[in-house]
């Protein structure tokens, strides 16, 4: 009988979202959200080298009129911010004093959505950008998620990279760890925490989304 007990009480442990609950809450998170900030630890993979480096830091996003505005501030060891604003992407690299400024264009909508995934992300803009394939329940340090395998539906996007997984909060429309695989088989490993999400009548203030560079800072357009 204990060992009855036992299996019942795992199996409801480790439950998991349907997807139809998750994409609803996607939905329903997608037509208030605003903005949303999170502490993140990075890790990335190189398949050649086969060597990874771990990165933590702090991300800023919002919804605006031309797409998605954001930060993703990196600490040391290596130092960096990216900065989003509708089609135009600045990563900044304050030893080296250089901006790099890129312009995404006809990938802004993917870029967008992929950096914003489940924070502002209706579940049917995920059914049309991707094939969505539910894994199955799973603990992310001791937190119960339900985790999605998405792949790209676009051969354009699929260039770029071949499949994410996302991993959602049990009862929540965000993740705590995102997977990005790509076609060199290298990949990346976003996990969130200290997840604030912005409530319907208020908002982060604008100048928690502006890119502030030395005056003496070089900009490089490596697209020219």
């Amino acid at each position: 009988m204990s060992r009855l007990f036992f299996f019942f009480a795992a199996a409801a442990a480790l439950r998991a979202d349907s997807l139809e609950e998750i994409l609803k809450r996607m939905d329903a998170s997608a037509k208030v959200f605003k903005s949303v900030s999170a502490s993140i630890s990075q890790i990335d993979y190189t398949d050649a080298l086969k060597e990874s480096s771990e990165n933590t830091g702090q991300m800023r996003l919002k919804r605006i009129k031309k797409g998605l505005a954001g930060v993703l501030d990196f600490f040391p060891p290596d130092v960096r911010t990216y900065h989003f604003d509708g089609g135009k992407v600045e990563i900044y690299y304050p030893k080296s004093k250089t901006k790099e400024v890129y312009d995404v264009g006809k990938y802004q909508s993917f870029l967008d959505r992929a950096v914003s995934l489940g924070f502002g992300t209706s579940g049917a803009d995920l059914l049309k950008d991707y094939g969505v394939k539910l894994v199955g329940p799973e603990k992310i340090q001791s937190t119960a998620t339900t985790h999605l395998e998405l792949s790209p539906k676009s051969t354009e996007v699929q260039k770029l990279v071949t499949r994410i997984d996302l991993w959602i909060m049990e009862g929540k429309s965000y993740p705590v760890q995102e997977k990005l695989l790509f076609p060199s088989k290298d990949y990346k490993i976003v996990m969130y925490s200290d997840v604030k999400i912005t409530p319907p009548n208020s908002q982060l203030p604008d100048s928690d989304f502006e890119l502030r560079v030395p005056k003496d800072v070089r900009e490089i357009h490596p697209q020219k």
